[in-house]
């Protein structure tokens, strides 16, 4: 693991140096606290109650470091190997659905970051024999935006550039439409595309940042959620050493 680790470090996607501090940090916990949808991420049933204790330990013990504790003035610390042993759990748990031929839905609300990685992931998956879905919805969205694809990736569009979100609508209107036709094995996704799949109890792997304590709650609860604790806000290239990782290569 120790590998998988030094690897994800020098990719920048976990370290002492990630995007967001303590200050946004603890910012982002007082908003779920006060039920901020674009900070529950759909789940707040599944988040009533909270505490400022319970978000601040369950992010600790995703990222391995207090979220206010810094290196760095204004920039978070995840622990790489954390990182890694949640791409690792996350890897088997893939390769487990796609090769018995699994059904997947593979959405982002970090295209600019994540794409390429989600890109890959869906690729392996149908190289394992595993399926990833798509449908169209007729929802609207933040600025009149729509759920596109970008291949077997769901994100955020105007028709012509892909947008960040964290809005748990889009894929509330995707397994809706999915409802009749098909079962979904595994959702692979971040904010509210995660949040949305975990209320519906549909199995999910998800990207979680160190001022997304919403899924790191969940976790903790119970959720049926494999979590990654991983920088979401890096260059679309900083992420094939992680999908290297998940996918057990390095």
């Amino acid at each position: 693991m120790s590998q998988y680790a030094d690897l994800l470090l020098r990719a920048s996607v976990a370290g002492t140096n990630t995007s967001h501090g303590a200050e946004n940090n603890l910012y982002k916990i007082n908003l779920l606290l006060e039920g901020e949808p674009n900070q529950t991420f759909g789940m707040d049933k599944l988040l009533e109650d909270v505490s400022f204790e319970e978000a601040y330990e369950a992010v600790t013990r995703q990222t391995g470091h207090p979220p206010d504790r810094e290196e760095i003035s204004g920039r978070g610390c995840i622990d790489p190997a954390r990182t890694a042993a949640g791409l690792v759990g996350a890897g088997e748990r893939v390769r487990a659905a796609a090769e018995a031929g699994g059904s997947f839905i593979f959405a982002t609300g970090h295209p600019g970051a994540l794409l390429s990685y989600y890109l890959g992931l869906a690729a392996w998956v149908e190289e394992l024999g595993g399926e990833a879905l798509t449908a169209r919805t007729s929802g609207r969205y933040k600025r009149d935006s729509i759920l596109d694809w970008v291949g077997a990736v769901g994100a955020l569009s105007n028709g012509a550039s892909l947008w960040h979100t964290h809005d748990a609508d889009p894929m509330r209107d995707l397994l809706r439409e999915l409802e009749e036709e098909e079962v979904v094995d595994l959702v692979v996704a971040d904010h509210g595309f995660a949040g949305a799949a975990v209320t519906a109890r549909i199995p999910t792997v998800a990207i979680m940042d160190t001022n997304d304590p919403a899924l790191a709650v969940v976790s903790r609860r119970g959720a049926d959620l494999t979590v990654v604790p991983m920088d979401d806000n890096r260059p679309l290239d900083s992420y094939a050493p992680a999908l290297e990782v998940l996918k057990g290569k390095p």
